[in-house]
């Protein structure tokens, strides 16, 4: 009898306390509007996060409800521009969330990606700028033009088609291969050999398919953020360099990889590697970063090239003035354009913009944490501990007030029509795609000359057709990153 009555206190208690806070976290937002379920649960931001659609599901409520919205009893999203530059700027006082802790390598060591602490971050961030950046690493145009004419060697063998013969590829899988074995030239100072095998190597992209699902329910869910915390939880979930495929064979791959520039062995070779050791990373802290490259600089370049191609094989007037402009630049058959030259090439890049704008790449919504002393934003006071993720789908693709009343259509005359008033207001929403202030992206500018290098070759070498333009990918699913698949082609050799 006396435990039935314990019982029935704690759970009157724990039923009180939770009516108390839920009641609390509802009071505190109560200005901002959004699904009525969201204010009082978690339940309705973590079903959206696994629907594979967030970006769209966030995009219809900031329709809704307003350019600032209520997606959790302690969150909000925004669309809007001068906020979002404000919750990135370097001295807000916002700090990245438990969500990025789900993206630490290893349990006993932080890295660029998963670390909050803002002077931390810093300290990290400017060790490896110059290995980003370009500036220290002579191999930067040389690794990717390396992996391109593996790319040629690779299609003529087995995907040209020729005449009445058919042949199919999947340009969606082809892509990854490729910006995989140019990212991990330029951080292993060799690739893995995607492209060489024509195969996915450890079965790494299956397995980080069917893994982000269960990496983004974790970091959505505030106690499962702080439970990945905990070193001992961490290091029982995360990917061993015992297992035999997956992400844990890559980081097995990788550590061997760096490990040779530790053997003391010499080795001249000025590349990124040699530029964060210079700069003082540990081997274990350059093992991470290149795995952090890897996982989010091969996917996301692979995602603009993708969507590049499907809205420029799909219309015939961009398709025709890519190739025509590719054409007149006369680059030797037996070279790569250099990314100085690419620069030249107005058409070229307004493609590449328009891409990067039309179908942002990283839409993991950034969240960020209000500062203890609260922030007020055009008039309305958002209390301390809120926490802000974005809606870059709005931001840049619906972004009607920058980019004008066609903003929904993929086009890249824009920016080549624009009046300079129109021009500059384009350039500012546009410079917010790589992120903003203290978060902006640190390979950008290794992603630019990719887009660059890439697009250009392949148009200038190649013919083709999507063999589906009605539903032109098989798979196409948002979990912070895009992940695509089956975007089948026909792919003809063009004569130069």
């Amino acid at each position: 009898m006396a435990l039935r009555i314990w019982l029935f206190r704690l759970l009157l208690f724990l039923f009180i306390y939770y009516a108390y806070s839920s009641i609390r976290a509802y009071w505190r937002l109560r200005k901002f509007k959004g699904p009525w379920s969201a204010a009082w649960s978690n339940f309705w931001y973590i079903r959206a996060s696994l629907s594979g659609k967030a970006h769209i599901v966030l995009s219809e409520v900031c329709n809704k409800y307003g350019s600032i919205a209520r997606i959790g009893p302690n969150t909000l999203v925004t669309c809007d521009e001068e906020l979002f530059k404000k919750i990135n700027s370097i001295r807000s006082g916002y700090v990245k969330s438990d969500y990025y802790k789900a993206f630490r390598f290893d349990a006993d060591r932080e890295n660029v990606l998963s670390t909050t602490e803002p002077e931390r971050l810093s300290y990290m961030r400017k060790r490896v700028t110059a290995g980003y950046s370009g500036k220290e690493n002579v191999y930067l145009e040389s690794d990717m033009d390396r992996a391109l004419w593996n790319l040629f060697k690779l299609w003529k063998e087995k995907y040209v088609a020729h005449g009445s013969k058919f042949r199919r590829m999947d340009l969606a899988r082809m892509m990854q291969y490729l910006t995989l074995d140019i990212i991990s030239a330029l951080s292993l100072g060799e690739p893995f050999g995607f492209l060489d095998k024509d195969e996915d190597l450890y079965e790494y992209i299956e397995t980080l398919t069917g893994n982000f699902p269960a990496m983004t329910f974790m970091s959505a869910v505030p106690i499962l953020s702080r439970l990945m915390r905990v070193p001992s939880v961490q290091r029982a979930l995360a990917p061993s360099v015992k297992d035999r495929i997956g992400m844990g064979r890559l980081k097995a791959v990788v550590r061997e990889k760096i490990s040779r520039r530790f053997s003391g062995e010499k080795d001249d070779r000025q590349d990124m590697i040699q530029s964060f050791i210079k700069h003082g990373l540990s081997q274990g802290e350059i093992e991470d970063d290149s795995m952090l490259q890897i996982m989010a600089g091969s996917d996301t370049t692979a995602t603009i090239l993708r969507v590049a191609f499907i809205y420029i094989i799909s219309n015939p007037r961009i398709y025709r003035e890519l190739q025509r402009e590719c054409d007149a630049a006369n680059v030797p058959e037996n070279e790569i354009i250099t990314n100085e030259r690419a620069l030249q090439l107005p058409y070229l890049i307004a493609v590449i913009q328009e891409a990067l704008r039309y179908h942002p790449a990283a839409s993991g919504h950034g969240p960020r944490i209000v500062p203890p002393q609260g922030d007020t934003h055009n008039g309305v006071y958002i209390p301390p501990g809120t926490v802000i993720t974005v809606c870059t789908w709005n931001t840049h693709r619906l972004n009607y007030d920058a980019y004008g009343e066609d903003a929904d259509v993929f086009r890249p005359e824009r920016w080549l029509e624009a009046s300079p008033e129109r021009l500059a207001r384009m350039e500012k929403a546009h410079d917010l795609v790589f992120g903003y202030g203290s978060f902006r992206c640190l390979g950008e500018r290794i992603a630019r000359i990719e887009l660059h290098k890439v697009l250009f070759e392949l148009m200038r070498r190649f013919d083709f057709v999507l063999l589906n333009p009605m539903h032109p990918l098989d798979n196409d699913v948002n979990y912070g990153i895009f992940l695509q698949s089956g975007l089948w082609v026909r792919v003809e050799e063009r004569k130069l």
